[in-house]
């Protein structure tokens, strides 16, 4: 019965706004939380519709002609879509029709005395997650609601995690992996002195070597025959690789089959590399992060050409573990270290007054002395910067004349459910810069160096290094970071 009185409030509510002309007070709803991206070409009047992720759309609205006017209105969701509309005609793109071009996803067109049946909207740019809804009568668009609700916390909940080692060979290729306790004591290291000593890696390799009786050339080209074995051999010793329990990682150790590389995702890792730096990397995406990424960055803009699929570069961060840092080892970025709980709201505070703000190198086993990062709202209120200071890495030594930055919560599509919802992305302060020489070498001079400034792309603040001082190579290394609130901050 609600549900029935709910519906007959909304048609109510949309006959009103369509036969008084009134100005229209409603929310906007969020379609995408419980619909599917709409896939049809007309919309209905007071259908608030999920609108398709990073695709220029094409809708269109009957009966415009018996109102007096109508609004159109978009939210919600990340990224930066533009709205253009018209009555009679498609809308053209270059702002000579009516059009709406705001930073963000929250863009409002009314349209007065349209004098044809057919009105025709375009939905153009780089969006996840956005809802529209066109209203008939109405002479103002609806209320975004922006304030953000408090998001269940789906980061990684324990202090630990277990590691079930099996180890597997065949009948024509032995496993050959004689560092393999001195490689896993590595990783338990790095995770230790990576959390500040909050995180412990526990392992158990007492399982003796399985031998599968089959060549090897048996599953060079076969994964998912390769995988129903070595899972059923699992399942045959007691344990689940899809559920081995809580705080529990499988981790499958063979020869490379075929040129299948390692891999993960929770609960389980296929290890085909034998190094720490692979291990504690795989590891990191079994307990449920996705790669560090890289997005260009420059003067008035996050990415260039508001295209997702060209400008996201995976493994782009080439400074952390999750990225390219991988194999030397390299520190989690704070994003990451986040995910964790490795780090308080003390470590790296959000910043909600203009000033200038010391912060220590944050790539050591101790993080007691100041702040250790910086995080910097945008401007419409929907993604966080995270502000970092790197020493230690010996392959990119720029790193300590200035700061890295990366970006949570754009492009927040993550449809798997067993990963987490954030995927971290670096910002590349001086984008083109390189030839690649290899695919990531633009994103090797990322960082944001002393006297140069950063201006969000939403209007939030402008931020500046100016300095760094401390015992260069250790913890007590630190950089000073002008942190301007612009207007309406």
């Amino acid at each position: 019965m609600k549900a029935n009185l709910w519906k007959y409030g909304a048609v109510l509510a949309a006959y009103c706004a369509v036969n008084q002309g009134v100005a229209w007070a409603a929310n906007l709803d969020k379609a995408c939380q419980d619909q599917d991206p709409f896939l049809g070409r007309t919309v209905q009047n007071g259908q608030t519709v999920c609108l398709p992720n990073n695709s220029r759309t094409y809708l269109s609205i009957g009966n415009t002609s018996n109102v007096s006017s109508f609004s159109i209105t978009t939210g919600y969701g990340s990224g930066d879509l533009n709205l253009y509309a018209k009555n009679g005609g498609w809308p053209k793109l270059d702002g000579s029709d009516p059009s709406s071009v705001k930073a963000g996803n929250g863009e409002c067109i009314v349209i007065s005395n349209p004098s044809n049946y057919w009105s025709y909207i375009t939905v153009d740019g780089a969006s996840q997650g956005a809802s529209l809804v066109v209203d008939l009568g109405a002479t103002s668009c609806r209320t975004v609601d922006n304030t953000i609700p408090p998001d269940r916390d789906d980061r990684y909940e324990y202090d630990y995690v277990n590691l079930k080692v099996f180890r597997f060979q065949f009948s024509d290729t032995p496993l050959e992996w004689s560092t393999m306790l001195a490689d896993l004591d590595k990783t338990v290291q790095y995770y230790t002195e990576q959390s500040y000593g909050k995180f412990s890696v526990y392992y158990d390799v007492s399982e003796p070597v399985i031998t599968i009786n089959r060549p090897k050339r048996d599953f060079d080209n076969d994964f998912f025959a390769w995988r129903a074995a070595w899972q059923a051999e699992v399942k045959n010793r007691g344990v689940d690789p899809d559920n081995p329990g809580k705080a529990t990682v499988v981790m499958m150790v063979a020869p490379q089959v075929g040129n299948f590389n390692s891999s993960a995702a929770p609960p389980s890792i296929s290890l085909y590399h034998h190094t720490p730096g692979v291990i504690a990397h795989e590891l990191g995406h079994a307990l449920g992060l996705r790669h560090a990424k890289a997005i260009e960055a420059g003067a008035g803009r996050v990415i260039g050409d508001h295209d997702y699929d060209k400008e996201s570069l995976n493994y782009g961060n080439v400074y952390s573990m999750m990225g390219m840092g991988a194999h030397s080892l390299q520190s989690y970025n704070l994003l990451y270290k986040h995910y964790f709980r490795w780090l308080t709201d003390s470590d790296v505070p959000v910043i909600n007054s203009s000033g200038t703000y010391r912060i220590y190198a944050f790539d050591h086993a101790r993080n007691d002395l100041g702040y250790i990062g910086l995080r910097l709202k945008s401007g419409n209120g929907l993604y966080t910067y995270w502000l970092e200071y790197r020493t230690t890495n010996q392959n990119y030594p720029k790193t300590k004349d200035g700061i890295l930055i990366n970006l949570q919560g754009y492009f927040e599509n993550e449809k798997d459910a067993r990963f987490w919802k954030t995927t971290s992305y670096l910002l590349d302060m001086t984008p083109g810069s390189k030839t690649p020489g290899w695919w990531g070498d633009d994103q090797t001079d990322s960082e944001l160096v002393i006297g140069k400034s950063y201006t969000d792309h939403w209007g939030g603040f402008r931020i500046t290094p100016t300095a760094k001082g401390g015992v260069d190579g250790t913890e007590r290394a630190w950089i000073e970071v002008k942190v301007e609130l612009l207007s309406g901050n």
